[in-house]
């Protein structure tokens, strides 16, 4: 879900972005058919910082949005994803919460923000944890008390144990 604020910077962004990849297709350079798509993708979870873009080759700025959310404001998505945890922690329930946004647009550190300052227990599985330990990690955290695990999908997709998280957000 988007605001309407959101939603209307989105469709301006890409309507800038539309035109800039037109005109590149036109001199048959493909190097910002990636750019686009990542972009269009990844902004709506990641409004909460301004975006620029440029183009990858000449490092023009094609599109230029400064930032929707402030720090203390939540997006729709942030508000949904804090009712299920917040929901789950009353049914004694623990959240495994996917985030594909953890390298340069990373979207973790604020979704832990938000989720503790409701009063949940949050950890982060990040890439520094060895693939040998994740699965001890993991369990570290629900002996701690942890409410919610946050990681990125490719980080748990083999071999673990996740049993103790039923609900997948």
């Amino acid at each position: 879900p988007m605001s309407p604020d959101q939603e209307a910077a989105h469709r301006k962004l890409a309507q800038t972005l539309t035109v800039e990849l037109r005109q590149a297709l036109a001199r048959r350079d493909t190097t910002l058919l990636g750019v686009v798509l990542n972009v269009l993708l990844a902004w709506p979870d990641c409004c909460f910082r301004p975006e620029v873009v440029k183009h990858p080759r000449s490092r023009d700025t094609l599109a230029f949005v400064p930032s929707i959310f402030g720090d203390d404001e939540l997006m729709p998505k942030e508000q949904a994803l804090l009712d299920l945890c917040l929901a789950e922690k009353a049914r004694n329930r623990r959240v495994l919460a996917y985030s594909v946004y953890t390298g340069t647009r990373d979207t973790t550190s604020r979704m832990k923000r938000v989720l503790e300052q409701s009063g949940l227990k949050v950890a982060v599985l990040r890439a520094s944890v060895d693939t040998a330990r994740r699965e001890d990690w993991i369990l570290d955290q629900v002996d701690r008390g942890v409410d919610v695990l946050i990681t990125n999908p490719e980080l748990v997709k083999t071999g673990l144990d996740l049993l103790d998280f039923p609900t997948i957000a």
